[in-house]
C-alpha cells in the first residue's frame, strides 16, 4: 500500500448528519440478517441431520429454506460489512481531529467493540462483532492507501480469492473425508443440539467458551474473513467516493450498478448450468469441479450483495420506497444495540433455557417468526429514539470510546 497524506484522498470535512439512505440499508440488513438466523433455529454450527429431516422436509420448507437459501443467506451480513466501511470513511472525513488522535480514538472504539463481541459470543456463536473489531484495525491501514489500492483490495477479497486459490490447490490432491472425520463432525452436531434444546444458560455459555478456537477456523476456512475485509474495503470506497451523498445526482450510477451485477447475476446462472451439465450437481462433483462451483458462487453473492445496494439505494429514492426509509431508518440507527436484541429474542424464542422451539417447529415457520420480532423492533426503536439521542448499547460504546458519561435524554421540545 502506498502512503499518502490523508487530506488527498478524504472528502473536505462536512457537517455531521445522518444519512436516512444509508440507516435504511443499515436496518434492511438487520432485517435479512434475522431471517437468516431464524430459518436455522439461531443456531451457528452444524445439527444433526435427523433433525431436517423431522422438521425440515416437505414442500412447503423446501419452497420457503430454497427460496432464503437464494435471496439472503451471504447476501445480507456483506450489506452490513459494507456499510460499515462506509462509516468509517464518513468518520475518517467529518473529523475535524489531527489523523493520529482520530486513528487512537478509533482504536478504542474497536476494542470496546471487541469487548461487546466477546459477551455476545459467549451467547451466540454466531456472533460477528468481533470479527468486526479486528478487521476494522486493518481499515486502519487502509485509510492511507490510494482509492485504486482499496477498490483493487476489496474487490479480490470480497470474491473470496485467497480461500479460491487454496481450493484450486487442494483439489490438485483431494482425498475425501476419513470415517473418523464424519464420526466426529456428528458427534459435534449432537453435542451441539443437546446443549441447544436441553442445556442450562449456564450450558450454553459454557459450551460457546469452549467452542472458541473452532471461530478463527470457521472464519479462515469459509473465506469469511475475507469476504468481511473485502466489503469493508468496498465500503470505505464508496464513502470517500461520497456514493450516498446527494443521491438525487447519482441515479444514473445506481442504476448502471444494478444493471451492471443484474448481467453478472445472469452470467453466474449460466456458469452453474453449464458446470453442472459438464460435472453434475456441485455436491456430487469432483473436487476441481467444486472449486469451480464455488468460485462461482462466491461471484453470485457479491453480485447479489452489489445487486441489492443499488436495487434498494434507488428503490428508497422513488415514491414507491420512500415511505420505508424513515421505518427501516428507525432500526438501522440503533444497529448494534437491534442486533444483540436479535440474539436476545432468538435465543429465548429457540433455545431449551427458553421456548425450545429448536427441536419442535418446522423450518418454514421460524423462518416467518423473523417478521413479528423485527416488528416489534421496528416499535422498539421508534419509542427509544423518541426520548433519547442513541440506542443503549450505542451510548455505552460511545461513552467507553470517549472516556465519559454522553448525554443520554433529548432535550424537551
Amino acid at each position: 500500500m502506498l502512503p499518502t497524506t490523508t487530506q488527498a484522498l478524504l472528502p473536505t470535512p462536512v457537517k455531521a448528519a445522518r444519512l436516512p439512505v444509508v440507516d435504511a440499508l443499515r436496518g434492511i440488513a438487520l432485517l435479512g440478517i434475522l431471517v437468516v438466523h431464524c430459518s436455522r433455529w439461531f443456531t451457528a454450527d452444524a445439527l444433526p441431520a435427523r433433525l431436517y429431516r423431522l422438521h425440515g422436509a416437505g414442500a412447503l420448507n423446501a419452497l420457503v429454506i430454497g427460496k432464503v437459501e437464494l435471496l439472503l443467506v451471504d447476501k445480507f451480513y456483506t450489506i452490513f460489512s459494507f456499510l460499515f466501511g462506509l462509516s468509517f470513511a464518513l468518520m475518517l472525513g467529518r473529523s475535524h481531529e489531527a489523523p493520529g488522535v482520530f486513528y487512537r480514538r478509533y482504536a478504542r472504539r474497536l476494542g470496546v467493540l471487541a469487548g461487546i463481541g466477546l459477551l455476545h459470543y459467549l451467547h451466540w456463536r454466531g456472533d460477528i462483532l468481533l470479527i468486526y473489531a479486528v478487521l476494522g484495525g486493518l481499515l486502519l491501514l487502509f485509510s492511507r492507501a490510494s482509492n485504486g489500492v482499496v477498490l483493487a483490495f476489496g474487490c479480490l477479497l470480497a470474491l473470496n480469492l485467497p480461500v479460491t486459490l487454496g481450493r484450486a490447490y487442494a483439489a490438485r490432491a483431494a482425498t475425501p473425508l476419513s470415517p473418523q472425520t464424519l464420526a466426529i463432525a456428528k458427534q459435534q452436531a449432537l453435542a451441539n443440539y443437546q446443549t441447544l434444546t436441553h442445556g442450562s444458560y449456564a450450558d450454553t455459555v459454557v459450551a460457546n467458551a469452549h467452542s472458541f478456537g473452532h471461530l478463527l477456523d470457521f472464519q479462515l476456512g469459509t473465506g469469511r474473513v475475507y469476504h468481511t475485509l473485502g466489503f469493508f474495503l468496498l465500503g470505505l470506497y464508496a464513502g470517500r467516493r461520497r456514493l450516498f451523498e446527494q443521491l438525487a445526482d447519482k441515479r444514473a450510477l445506481f442504476w448502471r450498478l444494478g444493471l451492471g451485477a443484474l448481467l453478472a447475476l445472469v452470467a453466474t446462472k449460466i456458469g452453474i448450468v453449464l458446470l453442472t451439465n459438464a460435472y453434475g450437481p456441485a455436491g456430487q462433483a469432483t473436487a476441481p469441479a467444486q472449486a469451480g462451483f464455488a468460485l462461482v458462487y462466491d461471484i453470485r453473492n457479491v453480485t447479489t450483495t452489489l445487486f441489492y445496494l443499488a436495487g434498494l439505494t434507488l428503490f428508497f429514492q422513488y415514491r414507491a420506497g420512500r415511505w420505508a426509509v424513515p421505518v427501516l431508518a428507525l432500526v438501522g440507527r440503533m444497529a448494534l444495540t437491534n442486533y444483540l436484541l436479535q440474539t436476545l429474542m432468538g435465543s429465548l424464542l429457540f433455545f431449551g433455557y427458553g421456548l425450545g422451539l429448536q427441536g419442535t417447529s418446522q423450518l418454514w415457520v421460524a423462518c416467518l417468526l423473523s417478521l413479528p420480532i423485527f416488528g416489534l423492533q421496528v416499535a422498539f426503536s421508534a419509542w427509544w429514539l423518541a426520548h433519547f439521542r442513541f440506542g443503549p448499547v450505542e451510548w455505552a460504546w460511545r461513552s467507553l470510546t470517549l472516556g465519559q458519561r454522553q448525554p443520554l435524554r433529548l432535550a424537551p421540545a
